[in-house]
């Protein structure tokens, strides 16, 4: 328990931090954000963090540092909970957000925008579960209740914010006029594949379901890593074996590298290899699978089989079968 309440302080300002961040997240995206719900909800969501960090300001200004103790843990947090310092800009599982100009923002732009809103949520719920285990551990009654109170007004918020971002994908799809030249039905499929994934990749972002104690990432031991004596490998031997990882096993290199030695070249390379499977289940199947899933594939399907693996394995059989396919018959 005393160690429980030696972190508490450090735990508490990480949430601060976090919530500070994701209100000038959205205040910055109200600027290209055109009047109507969406608006009204970055709105919200400004009021929403701008209102915990006063809150936790004012508890915080009721925890005295503990002595040197508290000086070394706090210090030890903030080293290895760099993550936190939004947002997953090269990291984590969302493409970063794009320029902005002066003026409103395109429907991609938005999409985007709603993207790295719903992202940034999702990592601030899992930061303030973290501290409120710790509360919990450290028997701190008052933490642990602001901290849950926090908690759920962003749980609440990341489902407000993943509807709109199902909204944001078809008025972007339609916004492109299928320029792609994917079908109606294609278009909608791609919506829901990039909606999901987006969902599932903050759900299973490395440790969320463990975090008791600490960031993200600081609770990944190597050994859970997918690429063996990872510590030992130089930056281009671990270059080349990214292409090679599943999503999951890339969101668990992306959080360990970000916790750890935060390498800009392996942090890029992850978040450019991120992104929806062709098809749930892809990076689980084997060439042969693969090749047997293309023979009845539709256009828009081929094509994200092709962009994805040529991003990713680049298997010369499932690139044949899909170029193939999508050239359509002689």
């Amino acid at each position: 328990m005393a160690i429980a309440t030696d972190m508490l302080v450090p735990a508490l300002r990480e949430v601060r931090e976090a919530q500070a961040a994701l209100a000038d997240r959205c205040k910055s995206h109200l600027m290209v954000t055109p009047a109507g719900e969406y608006r009204e909800v970055l709105e919200r969501r400004v009021g929403d963090s701008r209102g915990h960090v006063y809150r936790i300001d004012e508890r915080l200004d009721t925890l005295q540092p503990r002595g040197l103790m508290q000086t070394v843990i706090g210090n030890a947090w903030h080293l290895t909970g760099q993550a936190v310092r939004l947002p997953f800009d090269a990291a984590m599982a969302v493409p970063n957000a794009v320029s902005r100009g002066p003026g409103k923002a395109t429907e991609h732009q938005l999409l985007k925008n709603a993207e790295d809103e719903y992202a940034v949520t999702a990592f601030a719920v899992a930061i303030c579960r973290a501290a409120e285990r710790i509360a919990e551990e450290a028997a701190d009654a008052a933490t642990s209740e602001l901290l849950g109170s926090i908690r759920r007004d962003d749980e609440e918020a990341l489902e407000e914010l993943g509807s709109s971002l199902e909204q944001r994908a078809e008025a972007a799809v339609l916004a492109a006029e299928t320029a792609e030249g994917l079908g109606t039905a294609g278009a909608a499929q791609a919506v829901r594949d990039w909606s999901s994934w987006l969902r599932e990749t903050a759900e299973r972002m490395p440790g969320v379901d463990r975090l008791q104690g600490a960031p993200e990432g600081a609770l990944i031991s190597e050994d859970e890593l997918p690429i063996a004596d990872y510590r030992r490998l130089s930056t281009r031997m671990i270059l080349g074996r990214l292409p090679h990882l599943s999503q999951t096993d890339l969101a668990t290199v992306g959080a360990y590298e970000r916790a750890h030695a935060g390498r800009s070249a392996i942090l890029s390379r992850v978040a450019d290899l991120l992104g929806p499977e062709p098809w749930l289940g892809y990076d689980s199947m084997n060439a042969g699978e693969i090749r047997k899933r293309l023979g009845d594939a539709e256009e828009g399907l081929t094509r994200r089989v092709l962009e994805y693996e040529r991003r990713h394995q680049a298997r010369s059989t499932i690139l044949a079968a899909a170029e193939r396919v999508h050239a359509g018959p002689a």
